[in-house]
């Protein structure tokens, strides 16, 4: 098969309400816009149709490539799964709950086509989630850059596109949902330059988010652990 010029993983979990909704309004975009890609669609352990309807838009159109995690074991490892079956020259990924916009997807995938740069990300910045969730991700993000010294924005942001060059550099270690913080840590420390698009962030409208008060303990924890193992590896 050829080799497309753009891969973006989504990861869905029980997402058949909108699973078919979200891959027509993203390929509608990209189709206009004359990219070479594919949809990495990974059903994450999913208890409902998701994987089926999958499977059927795949029938479809092969550029949806559906891959099947049989138990979810975090929202990373579903990514990571992804991405080892992507086969893109520029790699990306993004949520597959239809909150972020395929234009604003798009932007960010012309912004690192048009820099230098090897990896590109979004500044959520007209956010409608809610604002405790909003309050948390502030919170969180300044924790991140006193315990790292790292100065980005919106650590969580997605998309994240990036080049398949710093991709081969770099092996995911994490199974939850350090993969964001993951990634940045291992760019800035490779001297990479990001670069950062901003973008809106609407609610759900199907579905359920599965982030929780013990996605947050998660992120605290694996902060502290990083912090620490950075610490150690520089003595």
């Amino acid at each position: 098969m050829k080799m497309p010029e753009f891969s973006l993983v989504l990861p869905m979990y029980n997402e058949e309400q909108i699973a078919t909704r979200v891959l027509a309004e993203l390929q509608s975009v990209l189709d206009k816009e004359g990219i070479e890609y594919e949809l990495v669609v990974v059903d994450n352990g999913s208890n409902d149709k998701t994987g089926e309807i999958l499977e059927a838009l795949h029938k479809i159109d092969t550029r949806i490539r559906p891959v099947h995690v049989k138990v979810n074991e975090g929202y990373t490892w579903g990514i990571a799964c992804g991405l080892k079956e992507a086969r893109g020259k520029i790699l990306g990924f993004s949520d597959g709950d239809g909150q972020i916009d395929p234009q604003d997807i798009l932007r960010v995938y012309k912004r690192l086509n048009e820099t230098d740069a090897v990896f590109c990300k979004g500044t959520r910045c007209r956010r409608k989630d809610g604002w405790k969730r909003i309050v948390a991700s502030s919170a969180y993000n300044l924790i991140f850059q006193v315990l790292f010294f790292i100065r980005i924005r919106d650590i969580n942001g997605k998309p994240k596109i990036f080049k398949r060059e710093f991709y081969d550099q770099i092996t995911l270690e994490s199974k939850d949902w350090f993969i964001d913080p993951e990634l940045i840590i291992k760019l800035v420390h490779k001297g990479y330059k990001v670069e950062d698009v901003k973008i809106g962030f609407s609610e759900r409208t199907k579905g359920k988010s599965n982030i929780s008060y013990g996605t947050v303990h998660e992120f605290l924890r694996n902060m502290i652990r990083w912090r620490i193992a950075l610490w150690k590896n520089r003595k």
